[in-house]
């Protein structure tokens, strides 16, 4: 009698987590070209030949945590980003403005209530000057004399 095991039953939530994961290749593959890299140039700014990230883009190969750590570091991504893309982006983006929400959090409430002023205050300002760069895109340009004294010379000379 022949008893059949199925193998693949301890990888079926492994199996599941994949299936909401993203190629790497597919996300380094976007992050370059979002910022307009070379594999070569990015291979040399964080230290992995241009090789490696032409097989971790055409998902021959995975990275390991370091490589993925670098990379992350270097696109201001957290790590799950080459994991779940976007998704792991759309609660925040920043991981080290995070991280500073994070300690700012632990601090006592008056401090907290310090650091959420400057806060406002920052983006209230950002925001005015926003406005007030558009205020000036809106206006009409004002004709302006390259030279106006040369001008003024030249109808003197005429009277």
């Amino acid at each position: 009698m022949r008893v059949f095991v199925n193998r693949n039953i301890h990888n079926r939530p492994f199996c599941c987590m994949m299936e909401s994961m993203i190629p790497i290749g597919k996300v380094l593959r976007g992050l370059r070209n979002q910022t307009g890299l070379s594999l070569r140039r990015l291979g040399k700014e964080i230290g992995i030949s241009f090789n490696t990230l032409n097989a971790y883009e055409r998902n021959a190969i995975h990275p390991t945590l370091e490589t993925s750590y670098k990379m992350a570091r270097y696109f201001d991504v957290p790590i799950e980003y080459f994991i779940f893309g976007d998704k792991a982006t759309q609660a925040f983006r920043d991981a080290e403005l995070l991280a500073l929400f994070h300690e700012a959090d632990a601090l006592g409430k008056e401090d907290r209530s310090v650091i959420k002023s400057y806060i406002r205050k920052y983006l209230g300002t950002r925001k005015q000057l926003e406005d007030l760069f558009e205020e000036a895109q809106e206006r009409p340009k004002v004709a302006v004399e390259k030279n106006p004294i040369k001008k003024r010379k030249k109808n003197l000379k005429k009277a």
